[in-house]
Order: C-alpha cells, then structure tokens, then sequence
C-alpha cells in the first residue's frame, strides 16, 4: 500500500531479451523485470497480477499476488508488488519483511526495487529518488522504472520532471499501458492540470486494453473533470458490464452521481460495490460523504459512528478493525473542524491518538512513529486554535516539525503550514495566513479551499474568485471535497 497518497500506478511485463545486430554476440536487452523464480505458474500468476495492476485493477491484482506466493513463497518481489494492494499499515510493513528474508539470490532489480518500496516505511523521499534513478539508469531499455521515478517526482511536487519520465516511458513501449495510466492521472491530479490531455491518454488505454474495466474507469474520470458527468457514468457502467465483481466501477458511478445530486442513486451504487469490498471501510466513507454534500454533517458524523459500533461484527482481525476505525475517526475530526464544532473535536482525539499510535507501531519504524506522533500535535494543535488559543496552537506546531525534523518527506511540513494559516485565520492576520496556505501543498483541494479563503479575507478577491471557481467543478471525491464543494460553489457564484 502506497502509504501517501494519492492512487497512481505501477505497472508491467516480465523480461526480454534481444540479440545484437552487429558484433554477433548476444546482448541482453533488460526491458522489465528479471523475476526469480523456478516455478512457471508463479511466473504466470505474477505476470497476470502485473498486468491486472497497470489495468488499475488492484483487487484482482492482488488475488493473482497471493497466488504466486503460495506457489513460490520465496517469490521476494510478488510481495512487493502485493505491498501496493494491501488493505492495513501492517500488512504493508509483512510483506517488507517477507520481501526482504527472500532477497538472496533475487536479480539486481528486485533487490534495487525492495529498497525503492521500503522507503515508503521510513518516508525517506531522498532515498527513494535516488534508487529511482538509479533503476531508470540501469535498466534504460524498460519503461517501468520510468514510471517509478515519475511518481517520485510527482510526490516531491515536480510535475514537469514527472511527465517526462511518463513520456520516456511511453516512447520507449508504445504498446504498454502502464506510461499512459500514469499520464492520465499527472495531468488530472497535478498541476499545471490538462483535462484534454488527460482524455487522450485514457483513449489510448481503451484502445490498448479494451476490456479493461479500469481503462474504461481512467477514461470516465477523465470526462468527470470535463463537467461530463453522464458520459463518465457511461464509461463506468461500461467497466461494471466488463467485470460486474470489481468494485471501483460502482464507487465511481457513485460518485458519477454524486455530482448529479443523484444522492440515493449514488448510496445504492456504494453499497452494490461495497459487496465486492475486500477491504474493512468498504462504501462507508462514500456514504457518509453524500450526507456532506447535502449540507448534513450531522448524519454524516452519525453514520460514522454507526459504522464504527457495527466494526466488531465484520469478522475482521483487530489490526483492520483498528485501522478502519482510525479513518472513520480521522474524517469526523476533519468535520468537526471544518465546521468549528470545538467541542466534538475534543471529543474525538482521546479516541483517535491511540489508534495513530498504532499505525506508527504497525508501520515498525521510527519515522512511522514520528509522523503518527506530528499527526496527533496536529490535531491537538487545530483543537487549540479552534478555542482561542492561540499561542498554545502555535507551540504545538513549533514540537510538530520538530518532530518531523529527521524525515525527508518534501510534504512533511504541509501541516505545520497549514496549522499556522489556519491559527492565524482564527487572529485575523489574514496575509500571514495567505503566508502559511501558500506554503502548503496545492494538491490538496483543501489547501487551495483555505488559500481562496485567505485570499478573499486579506482583499485579494480576484485570486480567490479564480480559485473557487477552479474548485467548484472539479467533480472528485474524498473528505476534504465533501467538506468545502457548497462552499465553494456559493463563494464562486457571490465573488
């Protein structure tokens, strides 16, 4: 599980080998991974898997994983790659382990590649660009690692180095979905954003992968972005046709519908999808997130806590009960913030503190630790401010990047920021604010939401207007666009 963020691919074929034109000796040509294995069925079940998470399918992806490792359990890089599909932290951080007791005798681009994933468990961004470029040099024939250290570049906010690794990727395998996937979502996602852009890589993974459901899925929330919301329900119900057992085409006809205002349509759409949920949260917070966008966080919260009472009935371990309640958790606080209900956020952190310790103990590293640890400052510090105090808000932003001081996250700080805009929002110091939001990262539609309201208060209404206008329509999903779409939109249509 990619423990950041946001849901881009990785994707690929196994290994070729081509002999040279003109010494007549044969030269290996590395264009994909060297797998290690003597088994030829989990050779086929990894490859399957690799090909199922380009599509971006990653529950089926996953199956094919847990079936190369039964069939060779010393398969180190099928965990690896089962890591980007995993349901928990823990999980995550087994299969690190599993991956790393069965490294010897693996080729040097599995090794180099435990290193690339393991970073994700210390969030050591450095390291992780590195390697990065370290397989993109040593392996110049094969398009996957280009598309590894574009992602890398895209989370280090380096969007133009990002699509050229996408591109690179592309020229070097034309007929290889994985460069165009991770194409479509740099330019949905990241900005300087190209909707057009974004559809004509869709339509090349229709073309190359026609029966794909996540093809159809990438090209739906391309016509999304587009403010064409009945043709990406179309290109969803295309992908439910395709594979009536996945379930991201359901969620994202839900939220096809969402957007419609077609609220019930969107909860029943969930709750068909949540049927083939593998993971413990299921369609929770897609449901709770309608009752958002109809101006009801009181039956959002609601539904959040029933869901957290009906947890210890889904049969689940603890570690995933756990988990899910963390996340329930972490968007009612994220509620109760945005709408200044001081109170329910005191309420709520008892609760929520020991959980994210949990996470960092589960994750196994110190920076895990540390990062769980900011995360609680975090709330606390939002806490503070939200009761008019201030200077308490702000010491405990100076202990939080303390605590972040040994990471080498570029985002690590993101908080802190933010917590310092959001405090001084609170004291009316409106350009500090607008300061502290310019800071954070404008990826997050909620960091460019406080920017605009920073903007507007400091008398900078024509940047304000620009950015609820660019936030209003912008039709995805997530706790932070159910909390600020009306608002946006009311902003957008007063300025």
């Amino acid at each position: 599980m990619r423990i950041s963020n946001i849901n881009l691919l990785l994707a690929g074929w196994i290994t070729v080998s081509l002999m040279a034109a003109c010494s007549g000796v044969k030269k290996e040509k590395t264009t994909d991974i060297p797998v290690t294995t003597q088994s030829k069925e989990a050779m086929e079940s990894f490859r399957n898997g690799l090909m199922s998470l380009d599509q971006n399918d990653n529950q089926k992806a996953r199956t094919y994983f847990l079936k190369a490792i039964e069939q060779d359990p010393k398969l180190a890089v099928a965990y690896l790659y089962k890591s980007n599909t995993d349901l928990t932290p823990k999980e995550f951080a087994e299969d690190m382990e599993k991956a790393k007791a069965n490294l010897e005798g693996a080729s040097e681009w599995e090794k180099l590649y435990f290193d690339y994933s393991s970073t994700f468990l210390s969030s050591d961004w450095n390291k992780r660009l590195k390697v990065g470029q370290e397989l993109a040099g040593k392996y110049p024939d094969a398009p996957r690692p280009q598309v590894d250290l574009g992602l890398t570049y895209l989370t280090g906010n380096e969007t133009d180095k990002a699509r050229a690794c996408f591109q690179k990727a592309i020229e070097l395998d034309p007929n290889w979905i994985g460069g165009y996937a991770a194409m479509v979502n740099a330019y949905l996602f990241f900005d300087p954003k190209d909707f057009n852009k974004a559809e004509e890589n869709a339509l090349k993974t229709v073309q190359l992968a026609p029966s794909s459901p996540g093809a159809q899925i990438a090209l739906g929330d391309c016509y999304r972005a587009e403010k064409e919301l009945e043709k990406a329900k179309t290109a969803y119900s295309k992908a439910i046709e395709l594979d009536p057992t996945a379930t991201d085409p359901y969620y994202k006809k839900g939220n096809a519908n969402t957007f419609l205002g077609n609220l019930d349509e969107a909860r029943q759409n969930f709750m068909d999808g949540g049927k083939y949920d593998q993971s413990v949260t299921g369609p929770v917070p897609f449901i709770a997130y309608t009752y958002l966008y109809a101006g009801d966080p009181k039956a959002a919260m609601k539904y959040y806590m029933e869901a957290i009472s009906n947890l210890s009935a889904t049969g689940n371990d603890q570690g995933r009960i756990n988990f899910a309640k963390n996340m329930y958790l972490q968007d009612c606080a994220s509620i109760a913030t945005f709408y200044n209900d001081a109170p329910k956020l005191k309420e709520l952190i008892p609760q929520i503190e020991p959980l994210s310790v949990q996470v960092g103990n589960d994750l196994g590293t110190q920076e895990a630790m540390l990062s769980q640890k900011a995360s609680n400052l975090n709330l606390e510090a939002l806490s503070a401010a939200l009761d008019g105090k201030y200077e308490v808000a702000k010491s405990k932003a100076e202990e939080m990047k303390k605590t972040l001081e040994p990471l080498t996250d570029p985002a690590k700080l993101d908080g802190y920021e933010f917590v310092l805009g959001f405090t001084s929002m609170k004291e009316k110091k409106f350009s500090d604010a607008v300061a502290h939001f310019e800071k954070t990262r404008q990826t997050s539609v909620y960091n460019k939401y406080w920017l605009a309201m920073a903007y507007e208060a400091a008398g900078n209404k024509d940047k304000a207007k620009a950015l609820y206008k660019e936030l209003a329509d912008y039709n995805f999903n997530g706790i932070d666009f159910a909390l600020i779409r009306n608002e946006v939109k009311k902003k957008s249509a007063e300025l």
